[in-house]
């Protein structure tokens, strides 16, 4: 395939579109999801504002590999975590697989995996990395209780 000749003309529009703010970014997705009524809401990189980004929302979101042995292990607390918040209707627990999708915050540090965030609806944008503590269904349940901003049950009832 021959690559095609420059065009001052095409360049000029790219620049031109840049300038007025009108390129949109790509971003790195897997498919949506055709189904995601799981306890845990499965995030791609088309999704990420409406479903972490959502300020009506408190988010828990784990961002894993499937290669990741950390998370396999993790998994089973994951998905009973998931369960045991179900009900809550200002809560959603999350996972994305940032090996297959771009994360579009940089608030968002992924530096290994698994890398867990407390997304609280009223601060988006400083999100709460949950660190040192053992990833079982206890403790990432005394996070969510200490970061969330909207829990409708009392925390002594979880």
């Amino acid at each position: 395939m021959e690559p095609e000749e420059f065009d001052s003309d095409v360049l000029r529009s790219f620049v031109m579109a840049f300038k007025k703010g009108k390129l949109k970014p790509i971003v790195k997705s897997q498919p949506v999801p055709k189904s995601n009524k799981g306890p845990v809401k499965v995030v791609v990189g088309k999704t990420f504002d409406d479903i972490v980004m959502d300020t009506k929302k408190d988010v828990l979101i784990e961002f894993y590999a499937p290669w990741c042995g950390h998370c396999k292990k993790l998994e089973p607390d994951y998905t009973a975590l998931g369960k045991k918040y179900k009900n809550e209707k200002n809560l959603v627990i999350a996972k994305m697989d940032a090996s297959a999708n771009d994360v579009p915050h940089d608030s968002y540090k992924v530096e290994g995996f698994p890398t867990i965030y407390f997304a609280p609806s009223s601060n988006k944008q400083n999100p709460v990395k949950f660190e040192g503590g053992k990833r079982d269904v206890e403790e990432l349940s005394k996070f969510v209780e200490k970061h969330a901003t909207k829990l409708s049950q009392k925390k002594d009832e979880l």
